[in-house]
């Protein structure tokens, strides 16, 4: 009886194997590349928000008029019931940073500390949000609340 000879070359070797050392290589030198070349923009880094939650209550009665800003679900934005800013694509929020500037600069005057409270809506873009903080950053001011 005749053998028939078997149709694997590789039959009693060790078969060949893929070194993935240099794809591990690649992917490390690719995440320090976008890494490095990632830039975080200033004026977002530095704003320090205190995020509500267990406060101590004080009888000290609030004496600063605050400022309340409003967005609205179509990324109109408000202040004080008024209608400052309606072009939901510009990032440039430059009536509301100069009232924001004037208002900050007022309480300068008057020796008191300046507070703004925004009012976002659930349906407004992020963007717009990111935005009037920016505002805020810009005017100098540093006691910002959020609210519903």
């Amino acid at each position: 009886m005749a053998r028939r000879k078997n149709s694997n070359p590789f039959d009693g070797e060790d078969a060949p194997a893929m070194d993935v050392s240099p794809l591990i290589d690649v992917a490390f030198l690719l995440l320090i590349y976008f890494l490095v070349t990632a830039t975080l923009l200033k004026q977002e880094a530095d704003l320090g928000l205190a995020l509500p939650g267990v406060a101590s209550l004080s009888n000290a009665p609030v004496d600063v008029d605050q400022m309340v800003i409003k967005i609205e679900a179509n990324s109109n934005v408000q202040v004080n019931d008024e209608l400052v800013e309606s072009n939901p694509d510009s990032r440039q929020l430059r009536n509301l940073t100069d009232r924001l500037t004037r208002y900050a600069a007022g309480a300068k005057i008057a020796k008191s500390e300046a507070m703004v409270v925004i009012n976002c809506h659930n349906d407004a873009r992020e963007q717009r949000f990111v935005d009037v903080l920016n505002a805020c950053a810009a005017a100098g001011l540093k006691n910002i609340s959020l609210t519903d």
